[in-house]
Order: structure tokens, then C-alpha cells, then sequence
């Protein structure tokens, strides 16, 4: 990629981040109180229920806009890694309050999936993860902690079932989009500011994390009302193309500061599945990266399958 003007390929042009993000400042703030459908026409924040589950998911309206996104050549602490700079253009989507937990990803994983009602004419279309050796946890916690060590293509597979699930459609972000949403209208290296001291406060990382994740929403959020979107767990983008790397944005409870930038990137490398003890090599499992995790987004516009079990937050 190279610097200048370029639209995410996935939107059409909107009005400036400025002027949505005034427009939609009332609804960061507080959700309609009764029951809504999500939708274009409702676009808010609301509380997604994954059906025959005890498990929900936080979701937050994310207003459209057009933002620079990447690192200055001349920006301290850019490391080669870095995406170049860019203008790039967002449609409004909804992304996770939280990184997706183990009380949501365990029923993936070991639910009974007989529970649940297949939508007239779908097919199968994907498979539960591979039981791994060992515990899922690796020695970090389970209550509210994020859900850690996926492949890029497991996470690509949660998000379908969950799609399936509750008759939403669920993805994981771009890289446009998560910088997007971590910015939160800023252009400073890091979301709160240029100083990078002030970390402690919003997320957990090599210096502050005791070497292990920590239960989601412990640090103060960006503008957004984002928890953890930078540190405790790095979490899968969508490439942009099959030759492209699988990228995990956000930093990690493993990682210095510096990973916490916001235009910070961590590279899928063979060394991730090097431990794997899986013969065959499992294609879910990255016994070696247990800093990965996933933060579901959800386009604006209309579900094509029936409508999901969801009602209004009132947590905002």
C-alpha cells in the first residue's frame, strides 16, 4: 500500500467523523430502554444474546467517518511493522464492548449444538475447533477473561457460528476499521495522547499484566466506550486479501508499550503453531500464541436471516 487517498474498499463515502460523531454523541451515552431490533433505522448500542447460551455481547454503534490511519514516517516509536499512512472512509458499524470471552467462546467450542435451530436452506458451512490438549485457559484465567489462542481462520469460524446462532451477521474488523474504533477521533501514537506513561490506565501490558490476561473492562475506555481495546489480548483483522498477512491489532498482554500505538501491528509468524501438539498440526489451535483473542463487529445494514434475540443495553 502506498500513502494518499484511498477509501476502504468495503463503504461508500459519508459525512465527516466530526460531524457523526456529534450527531451520534447522545447514543455513546445511553441506549433506548425498551426492547429494539438493531438496525439501520435503530442505530444504537445493544446487548447481542447468543440463543440456547448464557452468554451475550456488549455491542457499540460506531459512527461512520473519514480518518488518517497508520503511523508517520517521522513517528516516534514506528516500527517497520507499522501500516503506512492513509485516508481512509468508514461506513458506521457495531463492534464489541469487550474482547469475546470464554463464556461466549466455550459454546463454540464444546456446546451442544443440536440445541439450536439451522435457518431454513443453510448449510453446514463450518465446524466446531478441534478439542485441544491440555486446558484452554493455559494457566490465565476463565471468569470474564478474553477468550485466547484461536487461529486467525478459528476466529474467522466463531464469528460465522455466532452469525448463525443469532441470525446477525459477524465478522472481524478490518484493520481501517479497528484502527478506526481504537482512535476514536485521535491522531496522537496512542488513543488517550502522546504520552505513553499514561498506559497503566487503559490497558494491560508487559509492564502492569503479571505476564497474564486480566477479566475484561478492569482499565478506563477510549472515546468510544471500548474496554481492553488496546493490551490484555491482540485481536484478529480480516485480511484484506489472501496474500495478505494475518494481522492482530492492539497489543497484548505480553508487549511493551510501544505495541499499544495505535497503528501497532502484530504479524501472524510460523513460530505461533511451532508448539502445537497436535498431529496433525491443528489448524485452530496456536499453542504457542496465547495473546490472541477476538472483538466481533457487525455491519449497518439489515440481517438476512430472522431477527435475533437482542434487547437495548442499559449498561453504557
Amino acid at each position: 500500500m502506498t500513502n494518499g487517498t484511498r477509501p476502504d474498499k468495503r463503504v461508500p463515502t459519508v459525512p465527516s467523523f466530526a460531524l457523526i460523531l456529534s450527531a451520534f454523541g447522545a447514543i455513546q451515552l445511553a441506549a433506548a430502554e425498551d426492547p429494539i431490533k438493531p438496525s439501520p433505522a435503530n442505530f444504537t448500542n445493544y446487548v447481542q444474546r447468543i440463543p440456547a447460551t448464557d452468554a451475550s455481547v456488549e455491542m457499540v454503534a460506531i459512527p461512520g467517518g473519514t480518518i488518517t490511519i497508520g503511523s508517520a514516517e517521522d513517528e516516534a516509536g514506528r516500527e517497520a511493522s507499522d501500516p503506512p499512512q492513509k485516508t481512509v472512509t468508514i461506513q458506521p458499524f457495531w463492534m464489541g464492548r469487550y474482547e469475546i470471552t470464554w463464556e461466549a467462546f466455550l459454546p463454540y467450542v464444546f456446546g451442544e449444538w443440536d440445541k439450536f435451530e439451522k435457518p431454513e436452506g443453510e448449510a453446514d458451512g463450518f465446524s466446531r475447533p478441534t478439542k485441544p490438549y491440555g486446558s484452554l485457559y493455559r494457566e490465565h484465567g476463565n471468569n470474564r477473561h478474553p477468550a485466547l489462542g484461536m487461529s486467525h481462520f478459528a476466529a474467522r469460524q466463531f464469528c460465522k457460528w455466532m452469525s448463525m446462532r443469532t441470525g446477525q451477521e459477524f465478522r472481524l474488523p478490518t484493520e481501517a476499521e479497528w484502527e478506526y474504533a481504537c482512535r476514536a477521533g485521535t491522531k496522537t501514537p496512542f488513543f488517550w495522547g502522546d504520552d505513553a506513561t499514561r498506559a497503566e490506565s487503559y490497558g494491560w501490558f508487559a509492564d502492569n499484566s503479571d505476564y497474564t490476561t486480566h477479566p475484561v473492562g478492569k482499565k478506563a475506555p477510549n472515546r468510544f466506550g471500548l474496554f481492553d481495546i488496546v493490551g490484555n489480548l491482540a485481536e484478529w483483522c480480516e485480511q484484506e486479501g489472501e496474500d495478505d498477512p494475518r494481522v492482530a491489532r492492539g497489543g497484548a498482554f505480553t508487549e511493551p508499550v510501544a505495541k499499544l500505538r495505535s497503528a501497532a501491528r502484530l504479524i501472524d509468524v510460523p513460530e505461533w503453531n511451532a508448539l502445537d501438539p497436535q498431529i496433525p498440526k491443528s489448524i485452530w489451535w496456536l499453542s504457542s500464541a496465547d495473546f490472541v483473542g477476538i472483538r466481533v463487529v457487525r455491519s449497518l445494514a439489515e440481517p438476512t436471516n430472522a431477527p435475533a434475540s437482542s434487547t437495548a443495553s442499559s449498561e453504557q
